[in-house]
């Protein structure tokens, strides 16, 4: 199951990235972004799971991991994220947090650095298919778990939309080659993005005039 934790002025003073907890009741979780400090989050997991598999991280940008400190003082668990976001995680420029009047950087002793393809073998079922789809930024990613029929889309792919690419390591010339790798995929999965109401991918590329272009050229 995936529980949903959507972070925005309805619910949080904060700009952040929704959050996904992976995992049955009862049993372990993963958790993709960990943009908000509030203990939504932490009080959710602390009741209805036992221990943290891991977190994956979909890119570098302060609003996907400004939670991350405060929740790894309650579980000790690896970080993955990108090769090439490493560096973001502790370069407020790089990260976009100067941009928003803050230094946020984090040091982590436990992190997995990803590549294209790379494949994630949890236990419980959990094998998750690393995307990259630099654009958003370069080492942006999306993540692949089939047997929940989900994608978590980060900041690539939206609702109706696409992620900006004006930012910092961002590229306009990456973006056609990024989305084709998911007019690829199973048109079935559920697309958690990181902001905003989750979607289908047959709905997206139906009617996401990013997609539409793809598939059309």
């Amino acid at each position: 199951m995936v529980k949903i934790f959507r972070f925005d002025s309805e619910y949080d003073d904060e700009f952040c990235s929704n959050s996904y907890v992976i995992g049955e009741k009862g049993g372990p979780f993963i958790l993709v972004d960990i943009g908000s400090t509030s203990d939504r989050i932490l009080n959710y997991v602390k009741e209805n799971h036992t221990s943290c598999l891991g977190v994956l991280l979909t890119h570098g940008h302060f609003d996907h991991f400004r939670g991350l400190d405060k929740f790894l003082k309650h579980y000790n668990c690896t970080v993955f994220i990108d090769k090439d976001e490493e560096e973001k995680l502790h370069n407020a420029r790089l990260n976009c947090s100067k941009m928003n009047g803050e230094d946020l950087n984090i040091d982590l002793n436990n992190i997995y650095l990803l590549d294209d393809e790379d494949e994630i073998n949890f236990i419980n079922k959990y094998y998750i298919k690393v995307i990259e789809t630099p654009f958003h930024t370069n080492g942006s990613v999306c993540y692949l778990l089939k047997s929940e029929n989900a994608l978590f889309s980060g900041d690539t792919l939206f609702k109706g939309s696409i992620g900006r690419s004006d930012l910092p390591t961002s590229s306009n010339r990456s973006i056609k080659d990024s989305l084709k790798k998911l007019t690829k995929l199973d048109p079935n999965l559920t697309v958690y993005p990181g902001h905003g109401e989750i979607t289908t991918l047959k709905k997206e590329l139906e009617t996401n005039i990013y997609l539409k272009e793809i598939e059309n050229d």
